[in-house]
């Protein structure tokens, strides 16, 4: 959807901004800290943190039927749903990593890390 673009590319303006634990603005941010912004930029409030990210508002979507601007959610350390990205295309999603980049990057879901972690998805818009 033109949505869901837009929700790409606002994201991508913030690529290389620094991870920092608990930011949710352009001076750093975390993972769910990066959606919550992008999507508060587009007028659509979200919850905070990825778990509530997960069990909030939206529809769940097959991995099959993932469209850009659809979240994407990993498990992370010992919580079921720890880690938030935005689906862009092609297999790809942008996320604020605390892996070895620590900033916002693109990854590939296709990624055996991301493959072993992978919950589901959301389309909340």
């Amino acid at each position: 959807s033109s949505f869901g673009q837009s929700v790409v590319d606002c994201a991508k303006q913030y690529l290389g901004v620094r991870y920092v634990y608990g930011g949710a603005s352009p001076s750093g941010f975390d993972c769910s800290g990066f959606v919550y912004y992008v999507f508060g930029q587009l007028g659509v409030p979200l919850e905070r943190v990825a778990y509530n990210q997960y069990y909030g508002k939206g529809t769940y979507v097959s991995r099959e039927n993932l469209l850009p601007g659809d979240l994407v959610f990993f498990t992370y350390g010992s919580n079921s749903v720890g880690h938030v990205g935005i689906y862009i295309g092609n297999g790809e999603f942008i996320h604020a990593t605390s892996g070895s980049r620590y900033c916002v990057a693109i990854s590939s879901l296709s990624e055996s890390n991301y493959v072993e972690r992978y919950v589901g998805a959301k389309r909340v818009a």
